[in-house]
């Protein structure tokens, strides 16, 4: 089995196994080239999540990977309807923006990614 190291776009490597079809190879080695390693792609979004005022995500990876856009898709359902709320509402809504940053359990939000803005709006009067 042999293989080669390939540089993610930002910088670092990867090795890769080149004894597979020069297509599957070819694939690889371009994804690779295209994108950040692992780490670099995890620290870019705990910086995302810390600039954003997101807390950090309960669970495993996976589940964790899975309710990050879950909860960022939420928060900006949220912003948006901030923005064309009227001026007397607007505590309201800005409360449950508080609230979707403060939500930090990955299977809570996959398992209400369809409705975690009305889960969490429950105890608040909108």
């Amino acid at each position: 089995m042999s293989s080669q190291l390939f540089r993610h776009s930002c910088g670092h490597y990867e090795r890769v196994n080149v004894d597979a079809s020069y297509r599957v190879v070819s694939l690889k080695v371009k994804r690779i080239e295209m994108t950040e390693c692992a780490m670099c792609e995890a620290a870019r979004t705990r910086m995302l999540n810390v600039t954003t005022g997101f807390g950090e995500l309960w669970g495993t990876k996976e589940d964790c990977m899975r309710a990050e856009g879950i909860r960022r898709r939420t928060l900006a359902q949220v912003d948006a309807c901030i923005e064309h709320a009227l001026r007397r509402d607007r505590d309201a809504w800005e409360e449950l923006r508080r609230r979707v940053l403060r939500f930090n359990d990955a299977a809570w939000w996959i398992e209400h990614k369809n409705d975690a803005i009305v889960m969490i709006a429950q105890e608040i009067d909108l």
